[in-house]
């Protein structure tokens, strides 16, 4: 019962406590929107677009968890003014998102067969593919947010861009979340754990007799599944 209540899977609206922390973006563009405050309601309701998405991917619960709980660190940041009032706050989201996002994109592009599955097998040439990857695609993210703020300032009236200083701050944040979300997904890999949302206890076998069509994508091989939930 303790278990269901913690991994689901609940209903398939709401399968466990991750969908009920999406549901509070939905919540809080609604309660925004309501007193008047559209800038943030539209905030929260893109941002609840964001981590609907991620849903669909079915991520493994520790990235899905990250991603929604970093989330939550921006569009409240924004909503409340959190970026202006404390000056170490912008440094704290670009790291700790940047960390959650990068390996995100990864396993989405895992999912399209673009990039090798985590739950393949891999040496060590291939780990150091996966972190070279993640991290690029941390620093492509990062870029991208960085030419938005500019988009906003100059063509929606937006803040969003101090100056030259903090753009280049930002972007050294984006690498060292990049390098923590690549040394994630290596050590996910190194283990050999399911890139799967969660892997059901009764496909777990003994060691040293692995479930059939172990080390295929998206299963982890022999008795690490359990780790994967």
């Amino acid at each position: 019962m303790r278990s269901r209540l913690l991994l689901g899977d609940w209903n398939r609206w709401v399968r466990d406590p991750i969908d009920v922390l999406r549901l509070t973006y939905l919540a809080a563009a609604i309660i925004f929107a309501a007193f008047g405050n559209f800038d943030a309601g539209v905030r929260m309701a893109l941002t609840f677009g964001i981590v609907l998405l991620a849903r669909f991917i079915a991520l493994p619960r520790p990235f899905d968890l990250g991603l929604v709980c970093m989330m939550l660190l921006q569009a409240w940041g924004n909503a409340l003014d959190i970026f202006t009032s404390w000056g170490f706050y912008d440094n704290l989201v670009h790291v700790s998102l940047t960390a959650f996002a990068a390996p995100v994109f990864y396993i989405g592009l895992a999912r399209l067969e673009v990039v090798p599955d985590l739950a393949d097998e891999t040496q060590a040439r291939h780990h150091t593919g996966i972190f070279v990857i993640t991290l690029s695609l941390a620093l492509a993210f990062g870029a991208v947010y960085e030419v938005y703020e500019w988009a906003a300032d100059h063509l929606l009236g937006a803040s969003l861009a101090i100056g030259e200083t903090d753009t280049v701050t930002d972007l050294l944040d984006d690498f060292i979340g990049g390098v923590i979300g690549a040394w994630l997904l290596v050590v996910w890999a190194t283990y050999g754990w399911a890139t799967v949302r969660r892997v059901r206890a009764e496909r777990i076998m003994p060691q040293g007799h692995p479930p059939a069509g172990a080390g295929e994508r998206g299963q982890a091989r022999g008795p690490t599944e359990a780790a994967a939930r």
